[in-house]
């Protein structure tokens, strides 16, 4: 499955195994699939969107340009140990950067620091 997303971290880690000694290496990543970042209602009576989270190969890391950023991502599907589908970002592409910024309100009280941000 093919799917753009906001990548909002990514952090590598390595964890020995005390008993084994195998160690277990990746990447999580955490991300949006709600890439125009629109204001979400939901019927559930919740606001915005929660992100999602994948444990990724080590070597991903090398394709993570920047982050926040827009990625064109391939995700594979498995059944995790509580019987639940799992999605897993398999390849990412870098599109571009993302910038987040308040959007103006007609009438609203200027923002603080906005002048600064627009001039540098």
């Amino acid at each position: 499955m093919k799917q753009q997303i906001i990548l909002l971290y990514a952090g590598q880690y390595a964890i020995v195994d005390e008993k084994t000694g195998a160690i277990n290496q990746g990447v999580t990543c955490n991300y949006y699939f709600n890439v125009n970042l629109s204001a979400e209602d939901n019927t559930n009576g919740t606001k915005g969107t929660r992100p999602a989270k994948s444990s990724c190969d080590y070597n991903l890391m090398n394709k993570i340009v920047k982050a926040p950023g827009l990625y064109d991502a391939e995700f594979s599907m498995n059944i995790g140990s509580d019987g639940k589908p799992v999605l897993k970002i398999c390849d990412l592409e870098f599109i571009s950067e993302i910038v987040m910024q308040p959007v103006p309100q007609v009438g609203a009280a200027p923002v603080a620091g906005a002048e600064k941000q627009k001039a540098g």
